[in-house]
């Protein structure tokens, strides 16, 4: 059954998100195709720019909806009238919200990794100068891998967040969203007092740490990256469970 409605979930994203994709895949295929002659025609040098700029505000619309498509997936399946029908199927709460975490997460992926296609496929990344970092500078290039691995980490810890904030917000029968704004207000101050200590166990470790040369500073990063890597994973957990026993023990559902 958690299979299932992963599966309904991502047909649902699909179903909502295709004309985007595609309209997007048109335009980026029309600007591949006048850049080749744009150099020599005018009017054609005229399209691509036109066309560019349509695909790159087409990407990040579709980035941008697919974002908000996670979101409103989980608000209205667990949260309003089509909940009635998610919490009477034949599975635990627990694989409801795992369910629910790793569809948004394989949307979020998709469209990572159809933006940054089309994004190459127009020029604007260089796969060959990012490669080429790495005879360069492999300590930069190493560190470019670890921001860009964090950065997709830290997006399933946020969807995580965002599902707990939701859930801990309409577990009251009143300013819902009020409650909503007060739970990411206490992740945030959760998340600044760890980053403290981040920087705190990397100052006792390094002494020196803010006193590196330019060569060492990506190593200096990297360490304090790394803990805050761990700690966010941690809180990712912690919310994932607070998620759980909430839409267990106190779940108000909204009509309407």
């Amino acid at each position: 059954m958690m299979k299932k409605l992963y599966k309904w979930d991502l047909i649902h994203y699909f179903n909502q998100l295709k004309w985007v994709f595609l309209g997007t895949l048109f335009v980026t295929a029309l600007a591949a195709i006048f850049k080749t002659f744009s150099d020599t025609n005018i009017i054609l040098g005229s399209l691509y720019n036109t066309a560019f700029i349509m695909s790159i505000a087409g990407i990040i619309i579709g980035l941008v909806y697919s974002f908000f498509a996670i979101f409103q997936r989980y608000y209205n399946t667990i949260l309003k009238d089509e909940a009635y029908f998610t919490h009477t199927l034949p599975i635990s709460k627990g694989k409801i919200l795992l369910s629910k975490v790793l569809s948004g997460f394989s949307l979020f992926l998709i469209a990572i990794l159809v933006a940054a296609a089309l994004l190459i496929w127009i020029d604007v990344i260089n796969l060959k100068e990012l490669f080429s970092l790495q005879s360069i500078d492999q300590g930069l290039f190493w560190m470019t891998i670890l921001s860009i691995s964090s950065m997709v980490i830290m997006f399933f810890v946020f969807i995580v967040v965002i599902y707990a904030a939701l859930t801990f917000g309409f577990s009251y029968n009143k300013r819902e969203w009020l409650y909503v704004f007060v739970y990411f207000i206490l992740y945030y101050m959760a998340n600044q007092f760890l980053s403290l200590i981040n920087f705190g166990i990397n100052l006792l470790i390094n002494p020196n740490l803010l006193d590196v040369e330019n060569t060492e500073v990506f190593t200096a990063l990297s360490g304090i990256l790394i803990v805050q890597l761990i700690f966010s994973i941690g809180l990712g957990v912690l919310n994932f469970y607070i998620a759980r026993a909430l839409m267990i023990k106190k779940l108000n559902l909204k009509n309407g």
